[in-house]
């Protein structure tokens, strides 16, 4: 190559690199720009509403489903002669579908292993699932029509197939809400044994020569063995089985408000850990407590940790909502006096799910409904630490926490109460907690403490002025001199499903302001 050339190239590429250095600015303008626009059209706008059996539908998730609907049709008829090679590549493609699954006994750790929610990983779980099954109906049908010969249930192939194959249809049965909110550790535990004589059924259906179709199998249990064993390894280190620090203790107290009339509304509970461990705020363990009654060693339940240090954790702390099963159970256990205690042996996996990176925003609002306030905590702690260290651009915080009485509020005073002590530095007070209560309150407005970070409201929380009035920057003490814009905006949500879906609608109107919504992981029913 000539010199002037190599020259020239030198130059070209000085100034290209100028260039592009330049425009990137430009592109992170556009791409900001293009999620806004998503946001408004795709992702939050509701399609179909919130239903006891489906939904909500967001147009972005209709879109996404009728996609991959459309190419599992696409490919069931593509160069296919006949109504029985189609069953065939139906039945085949099933078997594809069941991967995902039946990749993991538990979808938790799936979700944490693909950098996924729990939420999102249990869609892919449903849509796959309700595929599959479609599939191997039509296989089954397409089958029967051409079927030449018998099918005689005498021999044991035969008979397996038809126990695989209602096996499945048991299964999508009753993964029906009904059948799950009616006794969701019977649903967990039939539908994994459900689950199991498929895929034996599914195995023995193959002819002994057919080797792609088991292929499909031979990957479905790999993948199932390998998430097993790194789970299995995660949770024996974890808990310290074979370290000789001995096994987790849980320490279980009982949140009792009245006197007149004792009542437990919470339990508390705080595992004490052989080995430390890192967590995020809005991450959750599943535990294990085999002494709480006689069927919980069958049963592992998520909780939200409510616990948050920068470093690792010796003790983790839950709070739970005594509901049915498991947790009705636990609060047997609380006995008088309040300051009484439980220990009691527990094992858990994880911590699992994701976390918000909450440090780009000036103003977050974290809006609880109920036992909500459980996954908001840990993310105060952190924002007020980051604050406080000058590591973040936090410089608001609004909590607002709805419950139906004022007996709630006192299951989560020592939480509260250990966040407002942190947010001390310099008195810059950024958080701001507003509680609004049903009933039960004798004043409109009832403001609490020297400062009034804490205020009382009588009713229901006018929730698109609240998100309005953050989202301008004006709760913000700003210097008249100096230019300050007001920076972006973060709307957390942990509360009711009718909330959520309203909180979609009113936050559509105000992404032009910077305002981004975010459903954390764990939501109240």
């Amino acid at each position: 190559m000539e010199i002037p050339a190599i020259y020239a190239i030198a130059a070209g590429g000085i100034f290209l690199a100028l260039f592009l250095i330049q425009i990137r600015y430009v592109l992170v303008d556009w791409t900001e720009s293009f999620f806004v626009l998503l946001s408004r059209h795709l992702t939050l706008p509701i399609l179909v509403r919130r239903h006891r059996i489906l939904g909500p539908w967001t147009r972005a998730g209709i879109l996404v489903h009728l996609s991959y609907i459309a190419v599992n049709i696409a490919l069931v008829f593509l160069r296919t002669e006949s109504l029985v090679d189609s069953g065939r590549r139906a039945g085949e493609l099933a078997l594809v579908n069941m991967i995902f699954p039946l990749s993991t006994a538990h979808l938790g750790f799936l979700a944490g292993l693909l950098g996924i929610t729990w939420r999102t990983c249990r869609k892919i779980h449903r849509a796959t699932g309700w595929t599959a099954v479609a599939l191997l109906s039509f296989h089954i049908i397409a089958e029967l029509q051409g079927k030449t010969s018998r099918f005689p249930l005498a021999e044991t192939q035969n008979r397996l197939t038809v126990i695989g194959a209602s096996a499945l249809g048991i299964l999508a049965l009753f993964s029906i809400p009904y059948f799950r909110r009616w006794s969701y550790e019977i649903f967990l535990r039939s539908h994994q044994i459900l689950a199991g004589l498929f895929i034996y059924g599914t195995w023995q259906h193959f002819p002994t020569h057919t080797s792609s179709a088991r292929l499909y199998v031979y990957v479905t249990l790999g993948i199932l063995g390998l998430t097993t064993l790194l789970e299995l390894a995660n949770h024996l280190y974890r808990n310290g089985i074979f370290s000789g620090r001995g096994a987790p203790r849980a320490l279980v107290s009982f949140s009792i408000p009245g006197e007149s009339l004792p009542r437990i509304t919470a339990a508390n509970i705080q595992i004490i850990l052989p080995r430390p461990v890192h967590v995020e705020p809005g991450q959750y363990i599943n535990l294990w407590m085999p002494s709480v009654s006689l069927w919980s060693w069958t049963q592992t339940h998520p909780f939200t940790i409510t616990s948050w240090s920068r470093g690792r954790q010796d003790t983790l702390k839950l709070l739970v909502q005594p509901r049915n099963g498991f947790t009705a159970d636990l609060v047997r256990h609380g006995a008088l006096p309040t300051d009484s205690s439980v220990s009691l042996l527990a094992l858990f996996t994880g911590p699992h799910g994701l976390t918000e990176d909450v440090d780009p925003y000036e103003t977050t609002l974290i809006i609880a409904t109920g036992f909500g306030i459980a996954t908001s905590i840990p993310y105060l702690k952190k924002m007020i630490h980051g604050y406080n260290t000058c590591t973040s651009h936090t410089r608001r915080l609004h909590l607002v926490w709805q419950v139906d009485s004022i007996e709630m509020v006192s299951t989560a005073e020592e939480q509260i109460n250990d966040v407002l002590e942190d947010d001390i530095i310099d008195k810059g007070y950024i958080l701001s907690i507003s509680i609004y209560v049903e009933h039960g309150l004798a004043n409109s407005r009832t403001p609490v403490g020297k400062h009034e970070r804490i205020c009382y409201y009588q009713g229901l929380p006018d929730y698109r002025k609240i998100i309005s009035t953050e989202a301008s920057g004006s709760q913000i003490e700003r210097q008249p001199n100096i230019p300050d814009e007001p920076g972006r905006t973060l709307v957390m949500v942990s509360a009711s499903d009718g909330l959520r879906d309203r909180l979609r609608d009113i936050a559509r109107g105000y992404l032009h302001q910077g305002v981004e919504l975010s459903e954390l992981e764990y939501q109240p029913e």
